[in-house]
């Protein structure tokens, strides 16, 4: 079983809805290291964020996060996994170990967000997102493929996504492409369009 050692962290990252709380909080346990979701992280007594309220969503200071993971990861024996949709430049501390960029098809996605109850715009800017590969490409600007490890979700239980990760971790090997392409899929089902408008 691989650990996390202190200044050490896993970012488990992707659009919403494609199961990174879940994960994260799973994998934590196993490695037995910190889980770490930003949005708690920062009190919302100090100026941490803003909000949009065209979107209904808190912008966070990427700054004073990057100070508190920095906190937390000086503090924490064995790693931090963090659970967030940004591709967070975590800087020399903590080191990022893996970002593990998970995907979901967008049908099953759209119903997944359908359910958290969200409004038809911020369903459809994340699916977006996800057909165009946002947080990988995202997760690749910011760590490079040498530190990446992409995961297709959309029918794979929690427990394979654990297995799939913990096997990546003791590889050499690392993926140097994206594996998902929904914008071929979506076109060969004829339904592109439909969420492109």
């Amino acid at each position: 079983m691989p650990e996390l050692t202190r200044g050490t962290a896993i970012l488990i990252t992707g659009t919403p809805g494609t199961g990174k709380t879940t994960i994260s909080r799973i994998l934590a346990t196993e490695l037995r290291a910190c889980y770490v979701d930003p949005k708690t992280l920062l009190r919302r007594r100090e100026v941490d964020y803003t909000y949009d309220e065209k979107r209904k969503t808190r912008a966070v200071s990427l700054k004073r996060l990057r100070n508190r993971l920095c906190e937390r990861a000086a503090r924490t024996d064995h790693g931090l996994v963090i659970d967030s949709h940004i591709a967070i430049e975590t800087g020399p501390l903590p080191r990022l170990v893996r970002a593990i960029v998970l995907r979901c098809g967008p049908i099953v996605l759209e119903r997944r967000l359908e359910r958290k109850r969200w409004s038809k715009s911020k369903i459809g800017e994340n699916l977006q997102a996800e057909i165009l590969d946002i947080c990988l490409w995202d997760a690749v600007e910011n760590y490079g493929w040498n530190k990446i490890l992409e995961i297709d979700t959309t029918e794979t239980a929690p427990s394979r996504v654990i297995q799939l990760i913990m096997k990546d971790m003791h590889k050499k090997r690392v993926q140097r492409q994206p594996k998902v392409d929904w914008l071929s899929s979506l076109k060969r089902k004829g339904i592109l369009a439909r969420y492109l408008e």
